[in-house]
């Protein structure tokens, strides 16, 4: 296999899990799971001491009104992946901090898909300003498809700053998910074709705005696009 496919890939794999979590965390089934629910499943595959630690934080998080499915599907996922109590711990640790900068980034409103999507973001390295600023452009929308979409890039080997400022400048100039989306695809097929993802990432954008972006789901004269932004 290519590197282009390893990353492309990568890169679907990422999209479908930030997309999955933060359908199944908005899901009505999946909002009404109690304790007793992540005890049995945790029991069902983690040793009682793991158990424990993770119900710890999971409550802490449900506490915190902060999404908690997520946080025992992380501890599954590791002990899908056979790995150690320190390691699934940690990484229950890790998702629970992301979750609550998330929060913080978006604001206390944001939605739960939108904070599990944000903190998928963060844990692929974006900076938390990146989420403040897709919250101000999109003031009085989702912001769940906007960070899908910059997790995806980066998964597929854009530079963090680049992927940001691409999305960012997207949404600032009323791109809607259904334009993102095809943003996305079109980075991807240059990428697949050869083309440096940094520099594809900012083209793209460039000509999206070139042509005009239409059917804008927001004014753009309410955060106006500043090309000089795009490297």
């Amino acid at each position: 296999m290519t590197r282009a496919r390893r990353r492309a890939a990568r890169g679907l794999a990422a999209l479908f899990a930030c997309a999955a979590l933060a359908l199944f965390t908005s899901a009505p089934s999946a909002r009404a799971a109690d304790a007793r629910s992540d005890e049995a499943r945790l029991r069902a595959r983690l040793a009682p001491e793991v158990v424990q630690q993770v119900l710890a934080i999971v409550h802490e998080a449900r506490e915190a009104g902060l999404p908690a499915d997520p946080l025992v599907a992380r501890a599954l996922e590791g002990a899908s992946r056979g790995a150690d109590a320190a390691g699934i711990v940690a990484g229950v640790r890790r998702q629970s901090a992301a979750l609550a900068q998330s929060r913080t980034a978006l604001g206390a409103a944001a939605a739960a898909d939108e904070i599990v999507a944000g903190a998928s973001a963060l844990m692929a390295g974006v900076p938390a300003d990146s989420l403040a600023r897709l919250r101000a452009a999109r003031a009085g929308g989702s912001l769940v498809i906007p960070l899908v979409v910059l997790c995806d890039l980066v998964a597929r080997g854009v530079p963090v700053d680049a992927a940001s400022v691409a999305v960012l400048t997207a949404a600032r100039a009323g791109a809607t998910d259904l334009a993102l989306l095809r943003i996305r695809e079109r980075i991807h097929s240059r990428i697949e074709s050869g083309g440096a993802p940094a520099g594809v990432a900012s083209e793209i954008v460039r000509q999206w705005l070139r042509e005009g972006p239409g059917h804008s789901r927001h004014d753009p004269a309410e955060n106006p696009v500043k090309r000089s932004e795009i490297p």
